[in-house]
Parts: structure tokens; sequence; C-alpha cells
């Protein structure tokens, strides 16, 4: 019997969009091991894991003493050795055997400048590794999996897509408060959400903002200043408001209820919000004019340029961009996804 041992640690992180790929995926592969009994999945986490979903088929064993990092390249791979292969859904593998690898993006190749020497050089070092020595690549995109080819020249047969989806937002409800929490009226501000990383370019909106002082603009997320390497870099105008964390009840009302959700990214390995915009029903979803975002979206968003700051707000909201709103949010789903992984450990 194929045994697959899942790398647990996401579920002590906070969760982003990687955390949330890697839960979603799990949960689905748990439906889906139903009649496999050629394969044996578990899951690996550490001992102070506290938010561990009631998997059905797949089983969780709680691994070593150590924490982090640590635990990832060091307590992990000892309990993996010669239990099967391990499964890497979050960028990060041990550099011992590190089995299947998800790497999401290589922005750390194509975007260095916004990152620290220091977070720069443990990436390099992971992907380096894993590029060479895992039994399979994964990734969210054909834009990130050609990325991949590119800048690690990896043979295309060992990667394989397996993309993100939004079903997620089916379980999240409405927060009715937020809007008056927040200081927002309906229909009267634009809305962006995502970590405030340089390469997701809120100076964009903060531009945008200083030309446009009539309008509003709400933005919630954080910066991870240890990782990047210059805070935000800007100054945010008066008009611009940054909303911090916001719960996801409170990010499918603000989504649902702003003149249209902006998404002015310069590099993405997919971009998992636009989507989640459209699905709590975003009147408007502006992206920005790059490869993978035509991959996804199509002709369902409104296209602007990341370094054009002299954009017509009122063409953007009024542009008749979805002309099929629906058509990514039937393209893509955590279900497709996880027969895809499935297939792929299958066939290693």
């Amino acid at each position: 019997m194929k045994s697959v041992i899942i790398n647990g640690k996401f579920l002590t992180q906070r969760v982003t969009g990687v955390q949330r790929y890697a839960r979603e995926i799990v949960a689905e592969l748990d439906k889906q091991l139903n009649s496999e009994s050629e394969l044996s999945v578990v899951i690996a986490v550490p001992k102070d894991a506290s938010d561990v979903p009631d998997y059905k088929n797949i089983k969780v064993v709680r691994v070593g003493h150590l924490k982090g990092i640590a635990w990832e390249q060091i307590s992990l791979p000892i309990y993996a050795a010669g239990k099967g292969t391990l499964l890497n859904l979050c960028n990060v593998s041990p550099l011992v055997s590190p089995g299947i690898v998800a790497i999401h993006d290589v922005k750390i190749k194509a975007r260095p400048q916004d990152f620290s020497k220091k977070f720069l050089m443990w990436y390099n070092l992971l992907f380096s590794n894993a590029t060479k020595r895992a039994k399979k690549i994964i990734t969210v995109s054909e834009f990130s999996k050609k990325e991949i080819e590119k800048y690690y020249s990896v043979d295309p047969d060992r990667i394989v897509v397996v993309p993100d989806a939004w079903q997620h937002y089916e379980r999240i409800g409405y927060d009715d408060n937020a809007l008056e929490k927040y200081e927002l009226e309906k229909n009267n501000y634009y809305f962006s959400m995502c970590s405030l990383e340089p390469n997701k370019n809120f100076k964009w909106i903060a531009e945008v903002a200083k030309r446009n002082p009539d309008q509003l603009f709400a933005v919630s997320g954080s910066i991870n200043e240890k990782v990047f390497a210059d805070g935000l870099g800007f100054e945010c105008p008066e008009n611009m408001k940054l909303l911090g964390y916001v719960s996801d009840e409170e990010a499918k009302t603000l989504m649902r209820d702003c003149k249209a959700f902006l998404f002015p990214t310069f590099y993405e390995g997919f971009g998992i919000p636009p989507l989640e915009a459209m699905s709590a029903g975003a009147k408007q979803v502006v992206v920005s004019d790059t490869e993978v975002m035509h991959e996804i979206f199509g002709d369902s968003v409104v296209y602007i340029s990341p370094n054009d700051y002299g954009v017509d707000l009122d063409n953007v909201s009024s542009a008749k961009g979805r002309n099929n709103s629906k058509a990514p949010l039937d393209k893509y789903s955590w279900t497709k996804s996880a027969g895809i992984l499935l297939r792929a450990i299958r066939s290693y």
C-alpha cells in the first residue's frame, strides 16, 4: 500500500493564501479517500497544533517536541523516514527527502527586491532543493508552472497544476455590522484585501486615491516586516483606510457592498481574493492586466495596468468587464483540484 504523510505545520499558522489552499485540499482529499484502499494518508502535526480538523479517512499523528522551522526540518523528516512520501502544500519542505512539494509562485526570483536578504537566502535554498530533489512539484496555475520551468529548469512533466479555488466562501456568512464598524457606506467605497506585500501593489491604490480625493478606498491586511524589505514603502492619503485584519465574515460583506473590488497586483501564482469577491457578490472585480490574471479570469473582470495611476474610476466601475461572471467560479473547485492531486500521488 502506498503511504503519504502530509506536512501539517500549516495547522499551527494563521490562515492566509497558502494555508487556505492546504486546508481545503486536505479536507477534499479526506472526502475522496473513501474508496482509496491502495492509499494510506496520514497528516503529521506538531504537538502544539490546536486547530486540527476532524478527518474521517486521514489519520492525525502528533510528532516530536520541536516547533516551527525546527519541527519541519528535523522532527517531521525523522518521523516520515521509511514510512511514506511527504506531501508539502505550503511552499516549504524538509531539505532531507522533500517528497512532493507545492510551490505556489516564484516571486523570490521574479521580484527579489521585495524581500529581505535573510528570507531570500532561505527560500532560494528551499526552492532549489525542492526543484532538484522532489518526486513531483505542484503549483497552482499554468503561468506558475512556466515560471518554475524558467527559473529552475524543471522538466515540465515533473510539475502538476493543482489550482486554487473558492468554495470555502460558501461556508462563510455575512456580518451586517461590518460597514458600521469600519465607518463605510454601502456602494460608496472601493475595497481591496490581501496581505500588504510589495508585489500586491497597494501603492497603486494610494496613488489612485490621491488623484480621486472624493472617493473612499478601504484596504484590509497586514505586513510582515521581517519578510518584506521596505514595509509599505508609501504614505496613505486620508481617503485610504487601512483596516488591518478583518474576519472572513467582514471581508465577505465588504466585498459584496463595495463599488468595486480592486486587485492591482504585480505578480501572483494564482490570486484567490478576486475569486472570493466574485462568489461574495461583488458588483465589479478589477485586476491587473497580467498573464496569470487573464488565465484565471478571462473576460469576467475589468483589467487595469498596475503602473497606471491615472485610471478613470467611473469607467472602471461601470465597465462591462463581467460578460460571463460565473465562468471562473465554474472552472475552479477544491473538489476538482483534490482529484488532480490524488491522481498525481498515484502516478509518482
